[in-house]
């Protein structure tokens, strides 16, 4: 065995050395199979007390207002989600640092002053929140997926989580992720594969997969993840979660660990994962009243706006049906439809989507990701002896060279052409959204974009190459505001195989030839609500009339 896998090997010990012995299950994941089980979040509600059962299947909100009536404390709260968050990794693989006695101190400390002062230490008071692995805690590792990064404990905490714990959060663990962040499955030599809460067989997604799973899995009522093609949108639609991809700007990066640090063409953001729409805003009015543009110049200085009329109007929407390239699955296409339906059936109008540009976006993309053709995940692997994770290798040239040296990198001008090639695609969308009101009754401009998160409702381990972030990269590239809603779930007797099916490309084919609708049954499927560029308070919102009408 060479000493990277050894390292791997010794960390992966220490992680679940941090689970108490009374929480360790023996072959965890087969245990849940041999009872009939395959989804985890069903599986555990079988074995653990039921009233830890009751509290992890609380939302954040509704814990956030027991606990500052005094009904419920925080130290009960921390100890259901640390012991639903331990059986939850044995089984799905989805942490990377657990630090419980940390966590639970924290709860006592909170759950003290509550009694001295008989005052909540903020919104967030003894609320548990994950974190996907990028986010710097003192003295925990930060990995990022690389067996080189291992022991990397850095002696500062990002902003964000600063912020948070100034709020009352409690963290207790941070979650995996691919090795650079880089794939749309969640896999690295150091951590092994992330498997999905809904279906073990499948996908946790990438790269926010250890917080799509955790999250589904019910041993967190609230995480943070990160998106620069769609890792936060991905990892939620694959479990049926709500989740915000925010505008660049609008939440702090400061002091938050990250590939490619300096890409500034298509920036990564910082968004919410949750069981609720209600604990999305929650969290996101929590960050954006922190002020955090008194400490990070990036942030836009852009103060919570009061959206709420926006429920009580009639809107418009643009649906994309397809970007022309890559055909959405049976079920994806349903949740479209029902959605539109229940739309037009609550009095709001919707209008057929087509931007003319969009496969210069996909292009854009695909030059920005690869703009270095893998060189800084060469020289990362390099540190440790480590050769580049099987997930990532699709996604990067690593046929250029074989040691990392000597990478045909594109140069500076062309690098300025790319970042002025995306403004001017900015300016074609936001210019073709506005010419919407052209076609609606009105002559108003649509209101958001509904659209799909992946051709698929996911993948099964492996098959990363039957899916594509068509329809989740473009919101990057051109920096909208993109919440993403459960809508039903696959069906196979509802949604069989398109009788008449004609491919728009050969990868069009490929991914369709996929879907077989036993084999996705139940799976959770979800579509995405995108405003323009710093909007999310009115994503957030329309987002709501859209799930009202669905119920409706």
């Amino acid at each position: 065995m060479s000493k990277w896998e050894l390292e791997a090997q010794r960390k992966r010990k220490q992680i679940l050395g941090a689970i108490p012995s009374s929480w360790i299950l023996e072959n965890a994941k087969q245990q849940m199979i041999s009872a009939g089980f395959t989804n985890a979040r069903d599986y555990i509600d079988t074995i653990m007390p039921p009233n830890e059962v009751a509290i992890t299947n609380s939302t954040a909100s509704e814990l956030a207002k027991k606990i500052s009536s005094g009904d419920i404390r925080a130290y009960e709260v921390c100890y259901s989600f640390c012991h639903r968050a331990a059986i939850a990794h044995q089984i799905l693989n989805c942490c990377t640092e657990i630090f419980f006695e940390r966590a639970l101190q924290r709860a006592k400390e909170l759950d003290k002053y509550f009694e001295e002062t008989g005052k909540t230490a903020g919104p967030l008071h003894g609320i548990p929140v994950s974190l996907k692995d990028q986010f710097n805690l003192p003295g925990i590792d930060t990995t990022i997926g690389y067996v080189s990064y291992v022991g990397h404990k850095p002696p500062y905490e990002s902003l964000l989580a600063k912020i948070l714990e100034q709020k009352g959060a409690i963290f207790y663990v941070k979650t995996t992720v691919p090795m650079a962040m880089l794939a749309d499955e969640t896999e690295s030599n150091l951590h092994g594969y992330t498997y999905n809460a809904i279906n073990h067989k499948f996908t946790s997604g990438g790269s926010s997969g250890g917080e799509g799973a955790l999250i589904a899995a019910g041993g967190s009522p609230i995480g943070l993840g990160t998106d620069i093609g769609g890792s936060i949108r991905t990892p939620a639609s694959f479990h049926g979660l709500h989740a915000l991809r925010p505008s660049h700007g609008r939440v702090t990066y400061l002091d938050v660990a990250n590939s490619y640090l300096g890409q500034e063409v298509i920036p990564s953001v910082i968004g919410p994962l949750a069981t609720s729409l209600g604990d999305v805003e929650m969290l996101m009015k929590v960050i954006v009243d922190s002020h955090a543009w008194e400490l990070d110049p990036k942030v836009v200085p852009l103060e919570w706006r009061d959206v709420s009329a926006i429920k009580h109007q009639k809107l418009r929407f643009g649906v994309m049906w397809s970007d022309g390239f890559i055909t959405p699955h049976p079920p994806i296409t349903r949740a479209l439809k029902e959605t539109v339906e229940a739309l037009k059936k609550a009095g709001h109008e919707v209008i057929e989507w087509k931007f003319p540009h969009q496969k210069e976006v996909l292009e854009l993309a695909k030059k920005v990701f690869g703009a270095d053709h893998g060189k800084e995940v060469f020289e990362v692997c390099k540190i440790s002896g480590e050769p580049p994770a099987e997930c990532i290798k699709q996604f990067v040239d690593f046929s250029v060279q074989e040691d990392g040296a000597n990478v045909n990198v594109i140069d500076v001008t062309e690098w300025w052409k790319i970042g002025q090639e995306k403004s001017n695609l900015r300016e074609k969308f936001f210019e073709h959204w506005g010419r919407t009101s052209e076609k609606t009754s009105d002559s108003r401009p649509i209101d958001a974009l509904l659209c799909p998160v992946w051709p698929t409702s996911s993948f099964e381990e492996g098959e990363s190459k039957y899916g594509a972030d068509n329809y989740t990269v473009q919101f990057n590239v051109l920096d909208l505001a993109s919440v993403i809603l459960p809508v039903t779930t696959v069906s196979q007797t509802k949604d069989l195989p398109y009788h008449d099916f004609r491919p728009l490309t050969d990868r069009d084919e490929e991914i369709q030839s996929y879907y077989e609708p036993t084999r996705f049954d139940r799976m959770p499927v979800c579509i995405q609500v995108a405003c323009r560029r710093l909007e999310e308070e009115k994503a957030i919102a329309v987002a709501a009339v859209v799930e009202n009408s669905l119920k409706a």
